[in-house]
């Protein structure tokens, strides 16, 4: 019996009450690695297999529940006498006289094959999900089963509209019909098929790459994979290059653009009329020389238009380009957008000519400016608005300017004041409120509206005692004004603050967000308590 159980492909042991083997078949000894002589209690068996304590421990406890609760069948992970994992699955029986019996399967090849696959779903899962380009699949019959992140967002749609439904019910294609049905024809006819195609999305043109091809699949007769790549970037991109080929061209033709053409052998410049009065000169003003244009420009700005020129006089760029403010006659600064390329190289490739435009991007960058202050001040005080503010917040949260100190203000009776003497007057009170705050905190502080008639202040490296202190000097700047402004009623506003300190743990409050509520929390316990 003993040579039988010996050839058994499975490891079989028997161990007695007190935890001493009595058996143990050649199969178990060949699995593990262990000899009889070191396993010769359960013990040895735990502190062979299990070497870290807290494995052992708690190995230890799940045989002794299993065997409380007639549980038969657990897998364990042990360590072998090679040192290396393998995956048991123990089955225990109880026998005589508390005897128990272990038949032991060696399951790790089939733990591997599942965890490779696991790991294969996961990376399949993640490169579907994650990917940079849209995604979608679909049945034989061209209905969606699934569709990837990046497919919404191209679309604007969301995945509980779409999925079961038809793929052109889903998307807006800009194409005409008859070529959509025609496409459609050849995508059912080919395996591998890819176009660019426009699609109409929120009423605007995008321009996709298209890739659909298709694999055999049991549940679904086919797969069809749709692969869209969003070029409209690119589109737009090859669209402004022909606007500055189109503007190249208006300048030789003779438009009202500055043109330069360096001679770099005879380290002479001409510059046109127009290049000249863009700055408010006459060109008999202007000498023929690169310091004529070097010397106009903006201290912060010559050395990255130094370099850009350097770039492509040694042929590392394709042309020229460079924004830049160069100084007018009158003392202003004026913005100039600079593009030239080297037209002339000698037979050893140095540049013998090069020739340019300017063209007056002034207008253009005051108003990005504008465009860019507006989408972070409030219009009427001047001040950060609310998506600053939140911004500020983020940014700081991991910085090093703590401690920081936030200080959450409401105006009192603004609805009365509207009601009462009318919005513009309202906006009147705003904005003292604001220039009151404004004055008496730092530079670097922010103060932001994040309402209307809702203050914040971010005061950054402020501990409590020093908030307190701006609190007092803002409520003093107001009862000051109050002296001196002809105003209906008293401008009065309720203040609350707190500290957060992430480098000790002394303070209570530890996070950035939570310091913003705990101060506007205690804003609406003064507000409440008449307190200004």
């Amino acid at each position: 019996m003993k040579s039988l159980i010996d050839k058994l492909s499975i490891g079989v042991v028997i161990a007695d009450q007190q935890g001493q083997l009595l058996f143990t078949n050649q199969t178990i000894r060949e699995m593990t690695g262990y000899t009889e002589a070191e396993i010769r209690t359960m013990e040895d068996w735990y502190k062979k297999a299990y070497p870290d304590p807290e494995s052992r421990k708690k190995a230890k406890k799940n045989f002794e529940y299993d065997i409380e609760n007639d549980i038969q069948d657990r897998t364990y992970k042990i360590t072998t006498a090679a040192g290396d994992y393998k995956y048991f699955n123990f089955r225990y029986s109880q026998l005589d006289d508390g005897k128990v019996l272990f038949e032991i399967i060696d399951i790790s090849h089939r733990i591997k094959q599942k965890q490779e696959l696991k790991n294969q779903k996961i990376i399949f899962e993640n490169l579907f999900t994650n990917s940079l380009e849209g995604i979608v699949l679909l049945d034989s019959k061209f209905r969606i089963l699934d569709a990837n992140n990046k497919f919404k967002e191209i679309f604007k749609i969301s995945k509980i509209d779409i999925i079961g439904k038809f793929v052109l019910d889903a998307v807006n294609l800009d194409e005409e019909p008859e070529n959509i049905e025609k496409e459609i024809n050849a995508i059912s006819e080919k395996e591998d098929w890819e176009n660019e195609v426009r699609f109409k999305v929120n009423n605007k043109i995008k321009y996709c790459n298209v890739h659909i091809f298709s694999v055999d699949n049991k549940k679904h007769d086919r797969l069809i994979y749709a692969v869209v790549d969003d070029i409209t970037e690119s589109k737009e991109r090859e669209k402004e290059l022909k606007e500055v080929k189109e503007r190249l061209e208006l300048a030789v033709s003779g438009a009202n653009i500055g043109i330069w053409d360096w001679n770099v052998a005879e380290e002479y410049v001409h510059f046109n009329e127009n290049w000249a009065q863009m700055l408010g000169y006459e060109l008999s003003e202007l000498e023929n020389n690169l310091n004529t244009w070097l010397n106009l420009v903006h201290p912060e700005d010559k050395e990255q238009a130094l370099k850009d020129v350097e770039d492509h006089l040694k042929d590392n760029t394709e042309k020229y380009y460079d924004e830049h403010r160069l100084k007018t006659k009158s003392g202003d600064w004026k913005w100039i957008r600079d593009i030239g390329k080297v037209t002339e190289r000698d037979e050893k490739g140095n540049p013998v000519r090069i020739v340019g435009v300017h063209i007056d991007i002034d207008q253009e960058k005051r108003a990005a400016a504008e465009i860019e202050f507006l989408s972070n001040h409030d219009e009427l005080t001047g001040l950060y608005n609310r998506r600053y503010f939140n911004e500020e917040l983020k940014r700081l949260h991991n910085s090093r300017k703590y401690p920081i100190s936030i200080i959450v203000g409401d105006m009192n009776r603004l609805k009365d004041i509207n009601d009462n003497y009318g919005h513009s007057m309202g906006d009147r009170y705003i904005k003292r409120a604001a220039e009151a705050i404004k004055s008496s905190v730092r530079t670097e502080d922010v103060v932001a509206r994040i309402g209307g008639d809702e203050f914040a202040i971010i005061l950054p490296e402020t501990d409590y005692s020093k908030a307190d202190d701006i609190v007092d000097r803002i409520l003093t700047r107001i009862e000051e004004d109050n002296k001196i402004e002809e105003l209906p009623v008293p401008l009065t506003i309720a203040l609350g603050y707190e500290t957060t300190d992430c480098n000790n743990h002394n303070p209570s409050v530890k996070n950035i967000r939570r310091c913003y509520n705990k101060a506007d929390e205690k804003m609406y316990e003064q507000k409440f308590a008449g307190r200004c």
